[in-house]
């Protein structure tokens, strides 16, 4: 219990100090405190959102359609199992406070980035209570930490889309439904892939050469998303000025 709550303010700091990073990025413009902390406390209630979410999945699954989430041949239901137990609820759950969030505060929001922040701040919540809940063990913490970031790098995707599909909206230079659609489903793709090679089934075969493809599905999917939360935070940095210079002000 200890070494969980040290591990949870671990995560805490990693992610305050990669947060206020990217809000720095912004310069010359800054949000407000409100607008900086407040996605993060709603984004605290997207696991539980979540959690509902799934249960409703699973009520659908084995009444409409008679079956069980996580049944089926094991590489199926690895994947079966990652989009609805997992990527489905939790990016619709993250996707429903986001929205809440920028409902509350559109009239301040400016600028594309400015989407991405509240996207990652609501992913920085959601990781807060995660991280607590199924980070214990030191072999879990130590798999755990190299994908930190991950929620919040799937928030900056859905609020970058989100943004522009405002910005589109305000411009009428593209498509508003296709950045709504990519703002759900990007997140979703990724969450999904992942989850079906960290969190496969096959780690529980019987047999051991099955088991061995299940370890180097979980070390494939650890090193390929601590290798894209990089490349993420490397582009936003770069990319920050371009997108802040995206207006989304009616009078832009």
């Amino acid at each position: 219990m200890l070494l969980t709550f040290i591990y949870s303010i671990v995560v805490i700091i990693v992610l305050s100090f990669l947060y206020k990073k990217t809000i720095d990025w912004e310069y010359p413009l800054k949000i407000s405190r409100a607008q900086a902390i407040l996605p993060i406390g709603l984004g605290i209630l997207s696991l539980p959102l979540s959690f509902i979410i799934f249960l409703f999945i699973g009520y659908i699954c084995h009444n409409l359609f008679g079956f069980s989430i996580g049944d089926g041949p094991l590489l199926l239901a690895s994947f079966i199992s990652a989009l609805l137990a997992a990527a489905l609820n939790e990016e619709l759950a993250k996707l429903i406070l986001i929205l809440v969030v920028i409902g509350i505060f559109r009239k301040n929001l400016k600028n594309v980035y400015e989407y991405i922040l509240i996207g990652g701040a609501v992913g920085f919540g959601f990781t807060i209570v995660e991280e607590y809940v199924y980070g214990s063990g030191i072999s879990s913490m130590i798999v755990r930490v190299a994908t930190v970031t991950f929620h919040m790098m799937l928030g900056f995707a859905m609020g970058r889309h989100l943004g522009l599909a405002r910005y589109n909206k305000v411009t009428g230079k593209g498509s508003v439904w296709k950045e709504y659609l990519l703002a759900y489903f990007v997140p979703v793709a990724v969450h999904t892939i992942y989850d079906t090679l960290a969190v496969n089934k096959l780690i529980t075969a019987e047999d051991e050469l099955t088991q061995v493809f299940g370890i180097i599905m979980v070390v494939v999917a650890i090193v390929l998303a601590f290798a894209l939360q990089v490349y993420v935070f490397k582009r936003l940095r770069k990319n920050a000025g371009t997108l802040t210079a995206l207006s989304v002000l009616q009078n832009s």
